[in-house]
């Protein structure tokens, strides 16, 4: 009688066990599955945004030659912050092993998809605005309301996709991999920004290269790396604290997002207090030990 029960018992618990062995290869079948649609998705955004980046780096019909090499001769004053930007990244890869390659998709990530998309949202968004309120739309306020909404939506929603695809969870990659999806959305937005006027006028395009370049220090690199804190605090944080705190930081960066696009960054002070906002607290953020980030 004693061995029928055991008999009972083991085939019970190998029964369990087999269903567990089961539940757990289904578990990681639906993982591959999430994972391989996400990575479909990014491919298909990436081939999406290079086709319709094109057009922001060529002129009307006529342009010459000439006109061509004249605007894109300033390019290389972006240097001037990319290279920096490079060598403070290779620094922080040695100092918390971050994967290089992975910042590097990123930041081409963040040139042709949110950088490609930001600019036709921005004007549906604007035309849609001055349909409903007519003469009361402001681009300077509106507009720039809407800019910062969207493009840091859309500068966030690509760093949480690369995260997921990636497999990354530490919130020294969450910083990282922000970083170079904001300074990739700001090279394109950049380098867009210097065509459109040279294009219209060559020699508006030193000038602008170097109020880009001047505007580039609390930037897009800076937004999107506290919006990728926040997003860190929402998903990995434990508790309503971090995740009320993960969702003002990127609240905290449409603010200052918008408010740099309106007239009152025309303040120097305003300017600099806009900057420090998001630049010192990427810098708290690193001085915190491990993956602490309250």
């Amino acid at each position: 009688m004693d061995d029928q029960m055991e008999m009972h018992m083991e085939r019970q618990t190998d029964a369990q066990t087999g269903s567990l062995e089961q539940a757990g290869i289904r578990s990681e079948a639906r993982r591959r599955r999430r994972r391989l649609t996400a990575e479909v998705i990014l491919i298909l955004l990436f081939t999406f945004g290079i086709v319709i980046n094109e057009s922001d780096f060529l002129g009307q019909d006529h342009t010459t030659v000439v006109q061509y090499l004249e605007v894109y001769s300033t390019f290389p004053l972006l240097l001037a912050y990319i290279v920096p930007f490079c060598l403070v990244m290779k620094y922080l890869c040695s100092k918390y092993e971050m994967h290089r390659l992975d910042l590097l998709i990123a930041g081409f990530c963040g040139a042709f998809i949110p950088a490609a998309l930001a600019g036709n949202l921005n004007d549906a968004f604007a035309d849609m605005m001055s349909h409903l309120m007519g003469h009361l739309y402001s681009d300077a306020w509106i507009g720039s309301a809407g800019t910062g909404i969207l493009e840091e939506l859309l500068k966030l929603g690509t760093t949480g996709l690369l995260l997921y695809v990636l497999g990354r969870r530490s919130l020294k990659d969450y910083l990282g991999i922000g970083m170079c999806v904001g300074i990739g959305f700001q090279i394109e937005e950049d380098l867009s920004y210097i065509t459109e006027s040279g294009f219209e006028n060559t020699e508006k395009a030193f000038p602008t290269a170097l109020d880009r370049v001047s505007a580039s220090f609390g930037s897009h690199w800076a937004y999107a790396a506290v919006t990728a804190a926040g997003l860190y605090l929402i998903a990995r944080g434990s508790g309503k604290h971090h995740r009320r705190k993960g969702y003002g930081l990127i609240l905290l960066v449409m603010v200052d997002h918008f408010l740099y696009d309106t007239p009152l960054s025309n303040s120097l002070l305003i300017n600099g207090l806009l900057t420090v906002a998001v630049v010192l607290p990427v810098l708290l953020f690193f001085q915190k030990p491990g993956d602490e980030a309250c």
